[in-house]
């Protein structure tokens, strides 16, 4: 036998070899492809169960009858654009989340803009979050949030930053009992409680502390009668 041929033996051998090898990477793919094809578009793996959580302004009827039509769809393929197309006419969503849970299920967790205050117009009473977003119009002054005072100044002027800052900080529960937050200029807030006492704030700047403060000293001085509060100093504040 000639040393020629087994060469040639050798190199036809190795030829299948690779063959065998390349069919079989090829059809362990296919398989694969056709494993996660059926899988993703299988009806098992589809949308039939949508829960939406973090609501409790926004009408949560409304919102579901939204993303009804992704009933249905691969679950795996649902996307961030698909929910936000029937999101984004919803003002008072400031953000959301989704999550899947196989085999059917998709989680859209809602976070709502707050309210922090009302800005008196010709029309009524715009009631705004802390960036100056309009959530809905009403045409009296709210009776849980407080009316901001700007000084004849508009919601990008540094007066509505501080007043928004302001409110923002306070506890829910602090905030209900605040009638009125006035800006006379980034240094100068003051509040007005519905129980008539004044608060002299200061400047915006230590807002966090300043509104522990006063909630705390509200909540202690809750059986007398207090005529203003003043935590500009909120190491040393001071109530008359």
């Amino acid at each position: 036998m000639s040393v020629l041929g087994d060469d040639a033996r050798r190199f036809t051998w190795r030829a299948r070899r690779r063959r065998r090898i390349l069919i079989w990477v090829a059809a362990v793919v296919a398989a694969l492809v056709a494993f996660v094809a059926t899988a993703v578009y299988s009806p098992i793996m589809s949308v039939r169960e949508i829960v939406v959580t973090g609501v409790e302004r926004v009408d949560k009827a409304q919102l579901d009858a939204s993303l009804a039509d992704l009933h249905g769809q691969p679950l795996a393929l649902v996307t961030n654009d698909d929910v936000e197309s029937r999101l984004q006419s919803y003002v008072l969503v400031q953000s959301y989340s989704i999550r899947v849970e196989p085999p059917s299920r998709l989680v859209v967790t809602i976070v709502e803009r707050s309210p922090i205050g009302t800005v008196q117009t010709p029309t009524g009473y715009d009631v705004m979050d802390a960036a100056g977003v309009v959530l809905w119009t009403q045409s009296e002054p709210a009776v849980d949030i407080p009316t901001l005072d700007l000084g004849g100044q508009g919601v990008g002027s540094e007066a509505f930053a501080s007043a928004a800052a302001v409110s923002l900080a306070l506890p829910v529960a602090c905030r209900s009992g605040v009638a009125t937050v006035t800006a006379k200029s980034i240094d100068d807030v003051r509040l007005t409680m519905r129980s008539g006492a004044e608060v002299v704030w200061g400047s915006a700047e230590d807002s966090d502390r300043k509104a522990q403060v006063l909630a705390a000293l509200v909540t202690a001085t809750s059986e007398q009668s207090i005529s203003s509060y003043d935590v500009s100093s909120p190491e040393t504040p001071v109530t008359r």
